[in-house]
């Protein structure tokens, strides 16, 4: 018996199953049933076999599947980080370039406010100018016309201021007064005008408050004619350009306006955008730290799950050549049972 197992060694199971057929030949027990006995050892070994096989088949696919599924969520994760990143990437290259319009936004809406403030400031001062000229000019022609009034008065004859009005019965005092009114305004009129013919007429007024020339006279009222209308022509072109002036000021105001109304909205939209965009990054922060964190455990899990697989194959392995070298055990019994039951 020990010449048909010597190849065996110091198997376990070898010396099990020779005290086994060592014990039933002592006790004298029939050959034939020591055989069917070792033949329903080797039918329940290999159907072990067999079933530890199937088992191990199914669970080596069982890991496989599992280990796919793992490399497909990491993959899936992968590709959820790299989007991630670029979103990330993509909002913070956004979020500088809007940064940027915003100051520049910022900068425009303070220098349009300056514009507006400096439109309303020379559209006051234009106002005020025209005013004063206007009045200028309107206290100049009336006194003009004024010193007509009282010229004609005198072109009766050669009497002086005080005859003419000693013989009308004309208050003295009253026509000095005016005529003395009338050579002040003309006097300032010509501070402020480069006009010539101011000079003429105030000296001619001057002369005739104690004598009346004719020709003094009529070359006054030439002079204070031709004034007058040199007066209104400029009072009328003073007009004009103030028209033109104000239309112009007052677009630049409304274009101004329009322009900072346009300018508080893209602020407003770029400054809505910009806590978006902040937003969305917080949110990706966190997203990416998680995805990062999956990536890690799902790595370390297919690692961990194909050690597992390997560890398994080789015990299933190993649980098969024991098999085997059981079922050999048991074969080589029955051998030498058949040669002792042909004895």
């Amino acid at each position: 018996m020990n010449a048909h197992l010597k190849e065996f060694g110091d198997h376990p199971f070898k010396a099990s199953m020779v005290n086994l057929v060592a014990m039933n030949m002592q006790t004298g027990g029939p050959l034939t049933e020591l055989k069917q006995l070792l033949q329903q050892i080797k039918d329940e070994l290999i159907a072990l076999s067999q079933a530890t096989d199937q088992q191990s088949e199914f669970n080596l696919r069982k890991s496989q599947v599992d280990i796919a599924k793992l490399q497909a969520f990491l993959e899936q994760v992968q590709a959820d980080l790299d989007n991630q990143r670029q979103e990330q990437t993509s909002l913070q290259n956004e979020l500088s370039t809007l940064t940027n319009r915003v100051k520049d936004d910022q900068t425009s809406l303070d220098r349009n406010g300056k514009g507006q403030n400096d439109a309303a400031d020379r559209l006051a001062a234009e106002n005020a100018d025209f005013s004063a000229k206007q009045s200028d000019y309107s206290d100049a022609i009336l006194a003009c016309k004024e010193a007509q009034r009282l010229l004609l008065n005198l072109k009766t004859g050669e009497t002086s201021l005080i005859q003419l009005t000693q013989d009308t019965k004309m208050n003295l005092v009253q026509t000095k007064e005016n005529f003395q009114k009338i050579k002040e305004i003309l006097e300032q009129h010509s501070k402020k005008s480069s006009l010539t013919l101011f000079q003429p007429i105030i000296e001619g007024l001057a002369e005739m408050t104690s004598k009346v020339n004719p020709e003094t006279l009529n070359n006054v009222l030439s002079l204070i004619s031709r004034l007058i209308t040199v007066l209104q022509e400029g009072l009328d072109q003073l007009e004009a350009n103030h028209k033109v002036q104000v239309e112009n000021l007052t677009r630049l105001v409304t274009d101004l306006k329009n322009e900072r109304q346009t300018l508080q909205l893209s602020l407003a939209t770029g400054n809505n955008r910009v806590k978006e965009i902040n937003s969305r990054l917080n949110e990706l922060d966190g997203l990416i730290n998680i995805s990062n964190a999956l990536v890690e455990v799902t790595q370390l899990n297919i690692v961990d799950a194909t050690n597992d697989t390997n560890l398994s194959v080789a015990e299933s392995e190993n649980q098969k050549v024991s098999r085997t070298t059981e079922i050999d055990i048991v074969d080589r019994l029955i051998q030498y049972i058949n040669e002792k039951l042909s004895e």
